[in-house]
């Protein structure tokens, strides 16, 4: 029998232990890495309680009697205490008073001592066997010494331990108000050393004595909590309890709709092996909705029939996600969403990898390619992966490893970290296997990076650990070590004892390995007080080490033989009580031998007979089933091959009839192709003749534009220049014969000349920046009467002169988003416009007012008006609309041009409203904000 080793990892607990054993259960491991995230509830309910077993919650899975048994040889008074401890401990739930005992010798003599650690944990153990025996006043006197001890040390998570224990002693006695303010102490530890999995545990109990309360309002903020959290440690189960337990606050609440959708959601995320949780879920949902019937008299028959429909799954066990093969088969008879039938189609593949992968290959094809043909990634991922564990088993790696480097490519391109890592995890697990050890360190050590990137402990534990055994199975002992040191430190860092326990076992095995034999032993005994009592089969297989170790050193010491092989005979008869509860045949098959030979060692020659043919009927056994498995897993090996041979085949019949059809299909396509090429230049030349014909007509409009422009120049430009050319000459050649009063006439002429032009030659300018895109818009929020009071200082000489009235009608604390220099210069060419065209004595009015979208300015003059052909072309460049104000003033009409550019430019508009003779309103707006 070819042996493989590995590392399992199950998808409801972490089952560490490192062997020979079957190619089965090797490839457990590539399944369970893709699902690694899904560690449920009962996981963290271990770990908590191994965690917490320091501060005395029971943790030592060893048998009374090897306790005893090790009391008895303990020459050192700390190893006293501590097995006083332990058997305390063991004693303190079952038989309290028993457990007083030990713990009153662990606690004199840890006092004798002055050892606060032990006698920390002798107060604990006191505390809790006062508890079970409800001697809550006694509980509550030694948990409170326990609680000062461990705050002495420091250990924070020792402190919060023991403030939990003192909550429930008065939660035993329904004092919830003094239980919750331990339990709030003890949240504040955990928060400050970080240690999610307890903090869990600490609200949950908190929102369980607020419900006990009746106080539904926060029992629901502690519940929601917990969510979030179970959510971070992807904890499926732990979540899924708490959508159960906030279901429950909802139902207590009569908020029935929320019940619902939050046991139903419960019952999606739990794991099908938590069938406690899954069971009383059912049993509330069912709950409700016989309340609902009561509330809702006319759906009273329907939420009857749901609560009997409800209440058949807890008895019949068949949730969705825990159907029979059968079932899943059939139901994809029904109609359903694609994505529904490949997630099923991938659960019946899952069924078979153990049993019969070559019967699960076709339902993972047809997964895969119905998620190719709808482009679901996530489908194709996981198609993927069960074809690469279904070839794995069936020991054709080249095809398994190809499905899993598809897997690894899917899983790049959903950028899905732990599916990545899963990937490269299984990748080199298979090199492994094939002893390719290079690659698969390459392999181990990318899972690990990523891991390590998104502080995902659990799985760097993993990768540390099969880093370990790909240099174990080359005998790098040193290599190995270093890495399960590694995989060790990061198990107490996260307080796993069974982690740490299977860490301390592997280097046990090392130096056992290496002759090392006391080392051996000390690391196999710490890896038995860190398991916690549940582990069963990696206790046993601790001490198959333990038992095996002694053998060996009896051996080689003949001084000491008898008294060696007697404790190795000791230790492998508790391995076989394990395994035959457990009924384990491979593991007891091993502790026959193991203590065949220890007995013929001892003389004991009949006991080992006996041993010798338990073994050997075992044996035929496993060796029969083994055997079995090979065959079945080479005829499905052969079946799978020949139908690959016969699709090759039947490819290269349907290839030949095909070059024909291609052919064919060519030349039509060819043709086409053609004729489409052909009408395509023919309309783009037309389409290119059309553009052609465009632009010549918008340069003709551009030439007329600029003719009109530089007319309109030539003409404004004329009578400005010609008056002043005229006063400077008059001037130049009558200074000394002209009054002073001639001279100022003059010189108030030439500056009313020199501002006319100026103000021209600003709009063209302004115009012909706006035309070339020249002009920066940078709009920020001003004050609009700010920005009014400016321009009409500009515009004081004109209005003195004409003594016209201004009124101003806008809000002081009105502001605008807007250029300033643009909208300062639009006000301006207005205002200037309307006291132009103003006569003397007339006034014009500014108004302005805020709607839910614009700000809408008005400028209102009592003026000479215009008629509605003026109307019409006043912002047209290339229709001649200058004329003069009441005064005679000269105007070029680029002002308002200029005025909706820069208006248009804010997104806004102008327009105006007018009669001859009786004034203009020139009226814009723009919005609050700019796009």
């Amino acid at each position: 029998m070819k042996n493989n080793t590995g590392i399992i990892i199950g998808n409801t607990h972490k089952n560490f232990f490192f062997k020979s054993f079957k190619k089965k259960e090797f490839h457990k491991l590539s399944y369970s890495m893709r699902n690694i995230c899904k560690i449920n509830r009962w996981l963290f309910t271990m770990i908590l309680l191994a965690f917490a077993s320091v501060n005395g919650q029971d943790k030592n899975p060893q048998s009374v009697t090897v306790l005893k048994l090790k009391l008895q040889k303990a020459t050192v008074d700390t190893i006293k205490i501590n097995t006083l401890n332990e058997l305390a401990s063991t004693y303190k739930y079952s038989e309290a008073k028993e457990g007083l005992q030990y713990g009153n010798k662990a606690l004199a003599l840890a006092e004798k001592k002055q050892w606060n650690k032990g006698m920390a944990e002798a107060n604990e153990n006191l505390g809790i066997c006062n508890q079970t025996l409800s001697n809550y006043t006694e509980a509550l006197f030694y948990l409170e010494k326990a609680l000062y001890l461990n705050k002495q040390t420091q250990n924070q998570a020792k402190i919060s331990g023991t403030l939990k224990n003192i909550a429930f002693v008065y939660l035993s006695q329904k004092k919830y108000q003094q239980a919750i303010t331990y339990l709030e102490k003890a949240l504040k530890i955990n928060y400050s050393i970080n240690n999610k999995i307890v903090i869990v545990y600490n609200l949950n109990d908190i929102a369980d004595t607020y419900y006990n309360l009746n106080d539904y309002k926060k029992a629901l903020s502690y519940y929601e909590e917990s969510l979030k959290i179970n959510e971070t440690i992807k904890d499926p189960n732990g979540y899924a309890y708490c959508l159960s337990r906030i279901g429950e606050v909802f139902s207590k609440q009569k908020n029935y709709k929320k019940a619902i959708e939050n046991f139903s959601l419960a019952l999606e995320k739990f794991d099908k092996k938590q069938t406690d949780n899954i069971n009383n879920t059912l049993n509330q949902l069912s709950n409700v909705y016989l309340l609902m019937s009561k509330s809702d008299p006319k759906n009273k028959q329907k939420y009857i029939t749901l609560s009997d429909k409800t209440l058949k799954k807890i008895s019949t066990k068949q949730e969705h996600y825990s159907q029979s093969v059968d079932a899943l088969k059939a139901s994809l008879n029904g109609v359903m969403a694609d994505t529904t039938k490949i997630n099923i189609l991938n659960r019946i593949i899952s069924s078979y990898f153990y049993t019969n992968p070559k019967e699960g290959i076709p339902y993972g094809e047809a997964a895969l390619k119905l998620a190719t043909k709808i482009k679901w990634n996530k489908g194709m991922a996981v198609a993927n992966d069960n074809l690469g564990v279904c070839q794995w088993v069936l020991t054709d790696y080249d095809k398994a490893i190809n499905y899993f480097y598809k897997s690894l490519y899917v899983y790049q391109e959903l950028k899905n970290q732990n599916g990545i890592s899963g990937a490269f995890n299984n990748l080199g697990l298979i090199y492994v296997e094939i002893k390719k050890y290079d690659l698969a360190v390459t392999y181990f050590n990318k899972a690990y990076k990523i891991n390590k990137k998104t502080n995902n402990k659990i799985l760097m534990v993993y990768n540390l650990n099969n880093i370990a055994l790909n240099y174990y199975v080359q005998k790098n002992y040193t290599k190995a070590l270093e890495y399960y040191n590694k995989s060790k430190d990061l198990n107490l860092s996260m307080h796993d004892m069974n982690g740490l326990g299977y860490s301390y076992s592997k280097m046990g095995k090392i130096y056992s390995d290496q002759k090392d034999y006391t080392k051996s032993i000390d690391y196999s005994t710490k890896a038995l007080d860190s398991y916690d009592k549940n582990q069963s089969y990696n206790i046993g297989n601790a001490y198959i080490e333990i038992g095996t170790t002694y053998y060996k050193m009896a051996l080689e010491n003949p001084n000491n033989k008898q008294q060696l092989l007697a404790e190795s005979s000791e230790y492998l008869n508790n391995a076989i009580q394990l395994f035959s509860k457990t009924e384990i045949p491979d593991r007891l098959n091993i502790c026959y031998l193991e203590l065949y030979r220890t007995t013929k060692a001892q003389g004991n020659f009949a006991l080992a007979l006996n041993y010798f043919e338990k073994h050997n009927t075992l044996q035929d056994s496993l060796f029969s089933n083994e055997n079995k498995n090979k065959l079945a897993n080479l005829q499905s090996k052969r079946e799978i091959d020949l139908r690959d041979k016969q699709i090759e085949i039947q490819k290269l019949k349907i290839n030949s009839d095909s070059k024909k059809v291609y052919f064919l299909i060519t030349l039509t396509l060819s043709i086409a192709i053609f004729l489409i090429l052909f009408l395509y230049l023919y309309i783009s030349k037309r389409a290119t003749n059309k553009l052609l014909l465009d632009k010549n007509e918008e340069i003709s409009n551009i030439n007329k534009q600029k003719d009109r422009f530089f007319s309109i120049i030539a003409h404004d430009l004329r009578g400005p220049f010609s008056g002043f050319l005229g006063l400077t000459e008059l001037l130049a050649e009558s200074i000394d014969d002209m009054e002073k009063e001639e001279i100022q006439f003059a010189a108030s002429n030439m500056r009313s000349s020199s501002y006319s032009l100026s103000r021209l030659l600003d709009n063209l300018l302004e115009w012909s920046r706006m035309e070339q895109g020249l002009i920066p818009f940078s709009p920020e929020k001003y004050n609009l009467l700010k920005i009014i009071k400016e321009c009409v200082i500009t515009q004081q000489d004109a209005i003195n002169k004409k003594k016209i009235q201004i009124e101003t009608i806008i809000d002081e604390s009105l502001e605008v988003f807007a250029d300033h220099h643009i909208i300062q210069s639009v006000i301006r060419n207005i205002l200037s416009n309307a006291v132009k065209f103003t006569p003397k004595g007339g006034n014009i009015k500014i108004k302005a007012k805020n709607d839910s979208r614009n700000i809408i300015i008005s400028v209102k003059d009592s003026g000479i008006g215009m008629d509605a052909k003026m109307l019409n072309n006043i912002f047209l460049l290339d229709v001649k609309n200058n004329r003069k104000g009441t005064d005679e003033e000269p105007s070029s009409g680029l002002g308002l041009i200029l005025c909706k550019e820069f208006i248009e430019k804010h997104k806004g508009k102008i327009w105006i409203e007018s009669e001859v003779d009786k004034g203009s309103t020139f009226y814009f707006c723009f919005p609050h904000a700019i796009a």
